[in-house]
């Protein structure tokens, strides 16, 4: 194909889908329109998994972190705390990956499969493995010992061997789960399955140890698993000896898979009601162990009935005005709407302070905001190696486990169970692991003996009746001994990994972004900022990154809203400290530097979003 062919944009998007991402970035240097090209075949690329829209302008290290910077690193469970293998990722994007007992497998973000063995992936550092590459695969697994499984973008769903040969099990299904024993399949509509005798089968359940090569056309324990009605499922957590599956009412319901080997080819689901008022986001199974994750939204004031109303005004100090809410039998919709208008608070409320009425406004705006409740995590089940983030045990009936101690608006992204550990890891990148049983016992032990040296001093200090003052850091251990009691529960069973894998030698920036746990090992894949990298392949962010580091303070910011032409003054709202009054809001065009300090602001909102944020250093401004 001729050069002037690709600086076609259309012509040149059909050719970057069968070349690698390096391939594409060598592209940038044949000329400017190739370099434009390259870039919006990336956006693309990253809007196609939602990171962003291709129409917009995309920072850099997203493109980057996204796309070229992968690194994984594997940890062996044993007393090391150092990486012992690491190795750069197929140099692509990747959506997610998972290191089996025979198999490994990665998904990248254009739905290719890329498959070998797992022996060859971890021992083989210094060559490239021997991939067999599956096209427009939607999911995956590699758990069973001896083959994987993979199910297409159209609804077709295989079984492959170690000898390579492939078959197709079931059709028109809109996913599945695995154990290392069983396979369940939901299908996108019920449907007809000539082995079962029920003409509306929404979901089938495979004893993998029957699907081989000899008999897989023609298997014939296929088992109906009974869904319950008018109940759509989300979610499946599979088990050596039972099923949990979530709804989307954020119901759970269970299956006893114990006795696999009855006649009876039906097996039936059980509503579990412990879980009903527990909000459960999300389910997650081990060998013989299972966790529960759940998150309670509070309600937005749009949803607030008159009642719950006339609790919030109580609340928040407008105790006053309680009565004239009740009376006009206001909902939360409706105050919502008018309270914010000076007007209405004047008129109606007879509000006529003015800095009681910014209270109200910003008070109300807060309560619009999408806010959740602190996280549960639930487990059951076996707990042999205290994966459950508990006391060892066996056979644990439904029980709150702790969660690690995470930081103020943090978020759980992702919970991956092991054979004996279960790993945490979060949007901050932080990444969390059970500790094992000699671990635990250790540092028990080493907490009792500190609390033993601990209680003799006091007695040396308090021999012969001298009192001593106590200083200011005491009398606030003793004031919070229930906070301090629940944050060392919390950490006893969590261990921070974070900084394991990344060496303080190394002068790159790592950001984990995915995690896999195996039988033994520990599989973290991390995104990487490299300078050197960069500088041939995106001259242009190392760039950004340093205006990125200036982050301009509080007069500065207030000058260029007021003489930048491209700004509107009337978008802006400036939130500040009151000593008395906490958090206030007041539009732009009200607000009187003079009348407060710089330090007291802390953040600036455009159109409802906030583009300048003292306490997290963010400045998009």
């Amino acid at each position: 194909m001729q050069k002037s062919q690709l600086l076609v944009l259309d012509v040149f998007r059909g050719i970057a889908n069968f070349l690698t991402i390096k391939e594409l970035l060598s592209l940038q240097t044949i000329s400017k329109q190739m370099k434009d090209n390259v870039q919006l075949a990336l956006k693309a690329l990253l809007a196609s998994i939602g990171l962003n829209n291709p129409n917009t302008t995309t920072p850099y290290n997203i493109i980057f972190r996204t796309i070229f910077g992968r690194e994984t690193y594997f940890w062996s469970f044993d007393d090391s705390v150092k990486p012992f293998k690491r190795r750069h990722i197929l140099g692509m994007p990747v959506k997610s990956m998972q290191i089996g007992l025979t198999f490994t497998g990665i998904l990248t973000i254009q739905n290719r499969l890329y498959v070998c063995l797992s022996q060859e992936y971890q021992e083989i550092i210094n060559h490239k493995p021997n991939f067999i590459i599956k096209l427009q695969v939607k999911q995956f697994s590699t758990a069973s010992k001896g083959k994987y499984i993979y199910l297409k973008e159209n609804g077709d769903l295989f079984v492959v061997f170690e000898n390579h040969e492939e078959y197709l099990i079931a059709k028109n299904v809109d996913f599945f789960e695995t154990s290392y024993y069983q396979l369940s399949a939901i299908f996108t509509n019920p449907q007809k399955i000539p082995q079962l005798p029920s003409e509306q089968n929404r979901a089938i359940l495979y004893q993998i140890q029957d699907l081989t090569p000899q008999n897989c056309d023609q298997a014939q324990k296929y088992k109906q698993i009974i869904l319950p009605e008018n109940e759509t499922i989300t979610q499946i957590a599979m088990g050596s000896n039972a099923i949990y599956y979530l709804t989307q009412t954020q119901k759970v319901y269970s299956s006893d898979t114990k006795n696999e080997q009855v006649i009876d080819p039906i097996i039936k689901t059980v509503h579990q009601n412990y879980f009903d008022k527990k909000s459960i986001i999300s389910i997650y199974s081990g060998l013989n162990y299972f966790l529960a994750l759940g998150r309670e939204k509070i309600k937005s004031i749009k949803e607030w009935t008159n009642e719950e109303l006339q609790i919030w005004l109580n609340k928040i100090g407008f105790s006053d005005y309680v009565n004239i809410v009740k009376y006009n039998e206001y909902t939360g919709q409706e105050f919502s709407k008018q309270a914010v208008n000076q007007d209405f608070q004047k008129n109606t409320l007879g509000l006529t302070n003015a800095e009681l009425q910014i209270k109200l406004s910003t008070e109300i705006t807060r309560a619009m905001e999408f806010q959740y409740k602190d996280y549960q995590l639930f487990g059951w089940g076996k707990n042999d190696f205290g994966q459950l983030a508990a006391p060892l045990s066996n056979n644990l009936q439904y029980t709150k486990v702790s969660l690690p101690n995470l930081e103020e608006d943090d978020e759980i992204i992702q919970i991956e169970c092991g054979w004996k550990n279960v790993a945490i890891l979060t949007h901050s990148g932080k990444l969390y692991l059970t500790e094992n049983q000699q671990k635990q016992l250790k540092r028990d032990k080493d907490i009792q003996q500190q609390q033993q040296l601990q209680q003799q001093q006091q007695l040396q200090q308090d021999e012969g009746g001298k009192k001593r003052k106590k200083s200011r850091q005491e009398q606030k251990d003793q004031k919070e001994p229930e906070q301090l009691i629940q944050q060392q529960q919390q950490s006893k069973h969590w261990n921070d990994i974070t900084k394991i894998f990344i060496k303080s030698n190394d002068k790159r920036e790592y950001k984990h972004y995915y995690v896999n746990l195996s039988k033994d090992y520990l599989v973290v894949v991390c995104s990487i900022f490299d300078k050197k990298i960069m500088q041939n392949y995106f001259p242009e962010m190392l760039e950004q990154k340093d205006i990125q580091k200036k982050f301009k303070p509080t007069l500065q910011v207030i000058d260029r809203i007021l003489w930048d032409t491209k700004f509107k003054k009337e978008d802006f709202v400036v939130g500040y400290e009151d000593r008395f009054l906490g958090i206030m809001e007041v539009p732009f065009t009200d607000f009187v530097n003079s009348q407060v300090k710089s330090h007291r602001v802390q953040y600036f909102r455009q159109n409802g979003k906030i583009v300048w944020d003292r306490p997290r250093r963010i400045d998009l401004l």
